[in-house]
């Protein structure tokens, strides 16, 4: 782990380890490309016991990962060589005692773009998780991610 993510670890101790990462595609992303990425991760995280939520605006990728600790490590190995991804970025790094994403294998969002309003206060929380320096801006930015995708997922008629 690079000393960058080392100093956006949360002091908390628990038994999961939650992680944030962004990254760039390489090459416009066509919706096979992104049903074969989810096929795989969800086969391949049900394996290892991962769960977590998988977003993609215009060429950026955002990914939540929570599960046991060596295999978030295992998977981030894997993903740091995949030449779908360049400049991988650890945004956020915390241990956990539960689940923010416990029904999802690897759930799957593409947020829309939002303009700018000009108001004070207004985020745009893909923008804080791409951008943000700000660890609390981030931390923010994920739990706004997770409430948004669980309140999207229960809109959905079964």
């Amino acid at each position: 782990m690079t000393a960058a993510a080392e100093s956006r670890r949360s002091p908390q101790a628990g038994a999961l380890k939650y992680l944030v990462y962004s990254s760039v595609a390489t090459r416009t992303m066509l919706p096979a490309d992104l049903e074969s990425i989810l096929f795989t991760a969800r086969r391949e995280n049900l394996k290892a016991g991962i769960t977590g939520l998988l977003l993609y605006r215009g060429t950026s990728f955002v990914q939540f990962l929570e599960g046991p600790p060596d295999e978030i490590d295992a998977l981030m190995d894997r993903i740091s060589v995949d030449d779908r991804h360049s400049r991988l970025q650890v945004l956020m790094v915390e241990r956990v005692d539960q689940r923010s994403f416990e029904d999802w294998r690897m759930g799957f969002g593409i947020p829309k773009h939002t303009q700018p309003t000009g108001i004070d206060g207004v985020r745009d929380s893909f923008t804080d998780l791409t951008r943000g320096t700000d660890y609390d801006l981030v931390r923010q930015a994920a739990q706004d991610f997770s409430i948004w995708f669980k309140i999207k997922q229960r809109a959905i008629p079964s």
